[in-house]
């Protein structure tokens, strides 16, 4: 099998699994609200934790004491 061959088939399959995997999260999207519901959880973690790293990351030595501690 030709090296050229070998680099079409990794695309083409590459193409068709990430086609399967965006059919299977848009069915999941429209036949089940709680996977909606746990979509815009985890936005809000992710969010939620990118802040707090920005604050950790300052230069100063003890810059996570300002944390709120729940």
């Amino acid at each position: 099998m030709s090296p050229r061959f070998q680099v079409f088939e990794k695309i083409a399959f590459s193409l068709v699994v990430m086609s399967a995997v965006l059919c299977s999260g848009y069915i999941a999207w429209e036949t089940s609200p709680d996977f909606q519901d746990a979509v815009h959880a985890s936005a809000a973690a992710v969010r939620w934790s990118g802040d707090y790293s920005f604050i950790c990351a300052s230069t100063a030595t003890n810059a996570c004491d300002q944390l709120p501690i729940d």
